[in-house]
């Protein structure tokens, strides 16, 4: 259900055409990237499985085993959402399972004139799973 409504990505895509199929972007400003990847390439830093149901393999990844404290790899929208309230929602999975070297995922939103506002975060599952 997830992967057809409007706005849902599943990341099955070549190489770096994920942004511009999924509607994101870079951020040119930040420290590292973020890439496709799926089980076999993230080997023992990674989730063994993607969560999408059927023959979904790929996922957005970063190793943060090789950055050091402070390091932002940021992705944006390329589309506004209009404000609302209790309307527009995302939901995403994530997997962050016990590394030492595992930072903090935070969701932002940005308001009309370019301040961030955290909205949600969180510094590892504490279960080897989305």
């Amino acid at each position: 259900y997830y992967t057809s409504i409007p706005g849902s990505c599943n990341f099955e895509t070549q190489d770096q055409e994920w942004t511009t199929v999924c509607g994101l972007t870079q951020d040119t400003t930040d420290d590292f990237d973020w890439n496709i990847s799926n089980s076999t390439a993230t080997g023992q830093t990674g989730p063994h499985t993607d969560h999408t149901p059927g023959k979904g393999q790929s996922f957005l990844y970063v190793n943060s085993s090789t950055q050091k404290e402070g390091n932002r790899a940021r992705i944006t929208t390329t589309k506004f959402f209009p404000a609302s309230l209790g309307v527009c929602r995302v939901r995403f999975w994530f997997w962050m399972f016990a590394s030492r070297q595992t930072g903090v995922l935070k969701v932002y939103t940005v308001e009309e004139h370019g301040m961030d506002i955290l909205m949600w975060s969180s510094r590892r599952n504490e279960e080897n799973k989305w």
